[in-house]
């Protein structure tokens, strides 16, 4: 159960990149002192009024953190949640360590929803090669080859198409475990965060996510989809909030189908990148809900004030937000320091065709799919 906590209380974050730099600086809007734990050099560290820089996984490092914080939460899905368990109070863990079992692994992650009657993808366990070849007569083709364990970089991933492929992943198979999910050629794809407190579930408005090569390139608000869709996609999050032993905001990213057909795709703790559109569009940080879950406050019901989208800017964008940076007084900007991996956010508003047509002129950012 999340206790009430005061304003001048001590907020430890494990992990950092943009993540934790935000959790830091919404932290210290609420009146709190952080203390975060994150890599040498990492930006989630200018943010903090205590940094200790050092490995998340290291016992020492988060007794450490345990020794000064009141309450602990983690921005790094890594971390090993049996170790943080031990070193740390229940009370200082008002989101409890579950969900870390669920999303750190890919096959118990399909297994949990599964469990929950999710609609999800046809999938299958990869131990050795000749796994393989079962996993595809169950899943079919075309279907992707991908480690159990998240975090694993997506060179790690094989697409599967034909049986030539099947015998070609066979040869490259490393010794770890694998799982074999279908693939989806080009399905729209949305996210809804949800924050919780004991009993109290507030889902948020459904996010419109776009991606190029694996990264996040635009998301937008309302979602270009009926109103049914949407529906679903809450109501699909509410069920799984109420299944959850979790306080704070987490994550769900699903599929759409040209079907209509909805697929959940993964669980994520905590707030996440796609969620920071939200704080444009509907007044309400999603990093502020998740702490206020944390410290026993009770949550608003946020509501989209007005239509936009959240473009994430990347070292190679650099130039061509510097140009609107000087045209576009109307855009909004939020840069990073030095060292994040993002090095900032625009923040663009007004109806779809509206938003289209401003972003798409730029002849550098679009709100579209790629590959």
């Amino acid at each position: 159960m999340a206790q009430f906590i005061e304003p001048g209380s001590v907020v430890g974050i494990i992990g950092g990149g943009v993540l934790g730099y935000r959790l830091a600086l919404a932290a210290r809007r609420l009146g709190m002192h952080t203390v975060v734990l994150a890599g040498q050099g990492d930006v989630a560290l200018q943010a903090a009024d205590m940094s200790l820089a050092g490995e998340i996984n290291n016992e020492e490092n988060l007794k450490r953190l345990a020794s000064l914080a009141t309450v602990i939460t983690y921005a790094d899905e890594t971390i090993d949640g049996t170790l943080l368990s031990r070193v740390a109070r229940p009370e200082q863990l008002p989101s409890g360590t579950d969900i870390l079992a669920v999303t750190q692994d890919r096959y118990l992650e399909k297994v949990y929803l599964d469990d929950l009657n999710m609609n999800i993808l046809p999938y299958a366990q990869v131990v050795t090669p000749n796994d393989i070849a079962k996993a595809v007569e169950t899943v079919g083709f075309p279907a992707l080859l991908k480690p159990i364990q998240k975090g694993v970089g997506v060179d790690q991933q094989l697409r599967l198409t034909q049986p030539q492929d099947v015998a070609r992943a066979a040869q490259l198979l490393q010794q770890r475990p694998y799982i074999v999910e279908a693939w989806l050629d080009q399905p729209e794809e949305f996210s809804v965060l949800v924050a919780k407190v004991d009993d109290q579930v507030t889902v948020l408005p459904v996010v419109q996510n776009f991606f190029d090569q694996h990264q996040l390139t635009a998301s937008l608000v309302p979602p270009a989809c009926d109103d049914a869709v949407q529906e679903e996609i809450q109501r699909v999050a509410g069920v799984l909030a109420k299944k959850m032993a979790y306080n704070g905001v987490f994550g769900v990213e699903l599929f759409l189908t040209k079907n209509r057909t909805l697929y959940v795709k993964r669980l994520y703790p905590g707030p996440q990148l796609f969620g920071d559109v939200l704080e444009h569009t509907t007044g309400y940080s999603p990093y502020e809900l998740h702490l206020r879950a944390l410290l026993g406050w009770p949550l608003p019901t946020p509501v989209v004030t007005r239509p936009g989208a959240l473009l994430p800017l990347r070292l190679g964008d650099r130039t061509a937000a510097m140009t609107q940076v000087q045209i576009k007084p109307e855009w909004q900007f939020h840069f990073f320091p030095e060292g994040a991996p993002l090095i900032g956010e625009i923040a663009v508003f007004g109806e779809l065709a509206e938003l289209n047509s401003s972003i798409n002129a730029t002849e550098h950012f679009h709100i579209g799919t790629g590959n």
